[in-house]
């Protein structure tokens, strides 16, 4: 089919801008560069690329006035200045379009609305179908027998092909009838009059009988009231909005037709487009001929017989273990990929079980290794019973350090930060979703290999880097040794009451029964509670509660606006109920009955992700095992489910507010140390202190608690406003008494705001660094989002390195003493062991100690402690 496709360029970038730029915080690559609506217009584009067309056009408005502000000066005269943000990205917008071969159009003095309608108008007869890609109504005039236009709801998972016929099913009104509609109801965004008090259904009601607005305004005496008064009066105003919204089908079109035909995108240009970018995802999906992925010729012997391996084996090499699964936990093990100064080497996995030279290697502390993501390897190998050890380098955290922000654990992504090219994606080597399969042997090993050298060749350049940034320590003393922790955390698991998993998972599920009883009697009617546009029908037209937030898609019924509405009608405390409970059901009953599956052992083995948070906080998959609530009497229950081992006991210590404490030692707060080192409630010390008050009241405590950690996590008047309940003025009275208290916390985060600004980057006491170009943006409310990282960084890192130092003393003081005792659980600033009868005592004090006594600070750190069988009892025990 000869099919041709006209993008509306700049409607298409400005609404792949806006679905994400409210958050505050905008897409930017390492550099700092803003990239959310080029993000959002190249994922738009590989749903265009699917489609079936042999010619391609973007249409763009031409810089500068239009044909339309030499009749109408106040053409657009209404719309808000381009963000900053949105403007720096049109560059690379085009750059884009070059890079993948995307032709591309403007005309001075034309907009691309007439770019299109001159191409419709003009060559339709030329193809079978041509197709307008823009949400955009002005642009359905040019429907026709064969032009029909798509409108994207929600990206473009969601879009309706309009054709006339399905125009006015769904509109009331034909293509030659929008410029008629468009002089009666007008259009704020181009600032155009219209009729005033004329709305849509009247605007329709009048086009249906009379068919053009000339006609319509002829016949003004046929109507009565204010409605005739109207047309009357602005009949001039009406018949020249209309020429304003009348597309311009012909004038001297300095374009062709032969510049849209289509011939695909250069891969390789592409592929540096998307580096740029660091558009990853994209990379992934590219496809590259053979010639871009074997950039070198590749040289190695796979080692067919178990004798070879002795003499291969050197020290130091770079070994990486090939996996194919999606759990490393189960994952298959493929085989080894072995580099070293003396040549490039696979051992197939089942061959290497079979050297006991090679299994002596692997288990030699003395034999230097360079690795990427020792945890994995460790744990793999653990479940055959293989100690790996003498790992002195691991890639992964090594490049973590250099820049949190480059890795998302991705050996491809980790690699290609570091101008290192020649890896592929495992997902081009095993494929994804539907297509996961194991590729020949010839392919994974060489993939392998590939691994393997990029971590010889990267080893020394990263290291350089952590060198220069003084992160040896952190990397050779904290997250190795780390690395090796975790794997035992994992390997262990903790323990799963099933029977108690079950009973949970019944009650849950009758009290959601009950919550949807109750939400469905107080409707009046049964719908999908989880659909937010059902829900949102319920609530703001059938039960008429007042609403802010509305969106292009329907009603916002979000957790913000339910809270507002909580006094306004019982339904809003069930319907949050009812969420929370399904929430817990769909994570951690299901989720956990999974896991359980899968060694069978009765115990939940999570994954830790180490080399992903930005702050250095670690965090858990498979399932995650850190958002278990514990303030809910649902979340309390759930709990009872974890279990110590048969005659051991479960042990908790969990640091007391640590990042105040960390706080206090990094801005030198002589109070808040003085509250800490005399064992006060700080809380109340602080309440006492800003309230001028000898004693306070629990709400005045609990402000003040809202204060000290709002202050951390850079909380503004609004949202401490908003978490106390109080008006933002008092919120704001609270911060300055703080900062009056406190003036060392008000001088440490303006100067380490100035500081970031001009290095861009903030450190934890131990040189972890985090970058944060949000403080350089043109945008105020980007750089005030780049402000609250900046005062919290530095704290939550310091504390999570603390921590992390904590658990390796506390992993080498446990096997020195000879004790059985296990860590087993790492929740935030929680540890969780698992201690024999026989140990109880001895096990806890040195924990105790350890943990006490990490790190030296001038300000005491303290933990609370306590035993259990479940994991509740440890909490309230403590």
């Amino acid at each position: 089919m000869k099919r041709l496709v006209l993008v509306d360029g700049y409607n298409l970038m400005f609404r792949s801008y806006y679905a994400t730029a409210a958050s505050g915080s905008l897409m930017q690559n390492s550099s700092g560069v803003t990239t959310n609506a080029i993000y959002g217009m190249v994922n738009a584009f590989k749903a265009i690329f699917k489609m079936d067309f042999s010619h391609l056009l973007v249409a763009l408005d031409a810089k500068g006035k239009t044909l339309r502000h030499e009749l109408y000066p106040e053409y657009k005269g209404t719309r808000k200045e381009t963000p900053p943000e949105l403007l720096s990205q049109i560059p690379l917008m085009k750059e884009y379009f070059e890079a993948a071969n995307i032709p591309f159009f403007e005309q001075k003095r034309y907009e691309a609305d007439d770019i299109i309608g001159y191409i419709t108008k003009h060559y339709q007869d030329q193809f079978d179908e041509i197709v307008i890609i823009s949400n955009d109504h002005d642009l359905m005039q040019l429907l026709s027998r064969n032009v029909s236009q798509i409108v994207s709801k929600r990206g473009f998972n969601e879009t309706i092909k309009y054709t006339p016929d399905i125009m006015v099913e769904e509109l009331g009104i034909s293509p030659e009838q929008i410029p008629d509609y468009k002089g009666l109801v007008g259009d704020p965004s181009d600032n155009i009059p219209g009729v005033p008090g004329i709305g849509d259904k009247t605007a329709i009601k009048i086009l249906k009988e009379y068919q053009t607005l000339e006609n319509a305004l002829a016949h003004a005496d046929d109507f009565s009231g204010k409605l005739k008064e109207r047309l009357i009066i602005y009949h001039d105003q009406a018949i020249f909005s209309k020429q304003l919204a009348t597309i311009v089908t012909d004038f001297a079109y300095a374009g062709s037709l032969d510049s849209t035909q289509y011939s695909g995108y250069d891969p390789d240009k592409l592929s540096k487009f998307y580096q740029k970018m660091e558009f990853h995802s994209f990379l992934k999906h590219l496809d590259l001929p053979i010639a871009q992925t074997e950039k070198t010729e590749l040289h190695f012997k796979r080692i067919e017989k178990a004798d070879e391996i002795t003499s291969i084996l050197t020290s130091p090499m770079a070994i990486h273990l090939e996996l194919f699964g999606t759990n490393y936990h189960t994952a298959q093990k493929l085989g080894f990929a072995l580099v070293g100064d003396n040549g490039n080497y696979f051992i197939p996995y089942e061959l290497s079980q079979q050297s006991s030279a090679f299994q002596s290697w692997l288990k030699n502390d003395i034999k230097e290794k360079f690795v990427y993501d020792l945890k994995q390897t460790t744990v793999s190998l653990a479940w055959d019973g293989i100690d790996f050890k003498g790992v002195v380098f691991d890639l992964l955290l090594a490049a973590y350090l250099v820049n949190p922000n480059l890795t998302q654990e991705d050996f491809r992504v980790v690699v290609s930060s570091f101008d290192y090219q020649d890896v592929q994606y495992d997902e081009e080597v095993y494929g994804k979703g539907a297509k996961y399969g194991l590729p020949d042997s010839c392919i994974y090993e060489r993939h392998a290999i590939k691994k393997a050298m990029a971590i010889w060749e990267l080893k020394d350049v990263v290291r350089e880097k952590n060198k220069d940034f003084g992160q040896l320590d952190l990397l050779e003393k904290i997250e190795i040794p780390l690395a090796k922790v975790l794997s035992r955390m994992e390997v262990s698991g903790i323990r799963v009451d099933e029977a108690k998993l079950e009973e949970y998972g019944v009650t849950l599920a009758h009290s959601i029964q009950e919550l949807t009883e109750a939400i469905y009697s107080l409707a009046g009617e049964e719908f999908n509670i989880q659909s937010p546009k059902q829900l949102g029908t319920i609530l703001f037209e059938k039960l008429e509660l007042p609403y802010q937030k509305k969106t292009k898609s329907g009603y916002s019924t979000d957790i913000t606006v339910l809270n507002q509405l909580l006094a306004f009608h019982p339904i809003i405390g069930h319907i949050i109920d009812y969420r929370s409970l399904t929430k817990l059901y769909g994570t951690y009953v299901e989720g956990l009955k999974n896991a359980l599956t899968l060694k069978n052992d009765g115990k939940i083995h999570t994954i830790y992700k180490q080399a992903l948070t930005q702050t250095g906080r670690l965090s858990s998959i498979e399932p995650n095992l850190q958002n278990i609530p514990v303030r809910t009497e649902e979340g309390r229950e759930l709990r009872k489910v974890f279990i110590s081992n048969p005659g051991e006991w479960l042990f908790s210590c969990d640091y007391s507010q640590i990042e105040l404490r960390v706080l206090a030692e990094l801005a030198d707060v002589k109070e808040l140390k003085s509250g800490f080192f005399n064992d006060v409630d700080v809380h109340t010390h602080t309440a006492k202190l800003i309230f001028h008050k000898d004693q306070v009241t629990s709400l005045e405590r609990r402000q003040a608690k809202a204060v000290n950690f709002g202050i951390i996590y850079g909380k503004t008047a609004w949202g401490l406003a908003e978490d106390l309940h109080i008006l933002p003025k008092q919120a704001e009275r609270f911060i300055q008494n703080y900062y009056d208290t406190y003036p060392e916390i008000k001088n440490y985060m303006e100067s380490t705001i100035r500081q970031a600004t001009k290095t861009g980057y903030v450190e934890t006491l131990f040189a972890r660094r985090r970058y944060i170009p949000e403080l350089t943006s043109p945008s105020y409310q980007t750089r005030e989002f780049g402000k609250r990282m900046t005062m919290n960084a530095p704290i939550q890192g310091t504390a999570a390195d603390i921590l992390k130092i904590a658990m390796v003393k506390l992993d080498q003081k446990l096997h020195e003493a000879g004790l059985k005792t296990q860590m087993l659980l790492q929740i935030h600033d929680e540890l969780v062991f698992s201690i024999p009868e026989n140990e109880k005592k001895i096990a806890a004090k040195l924990i105790v100690e350890v943990m006490e006594q990490a790190v030296k600070l001038s300000v005491p750190l303290v933990v609370d402690a306590g035993f259990g069988e479940n994991l509740l009892e440890v909490k309230e025990n403590a």
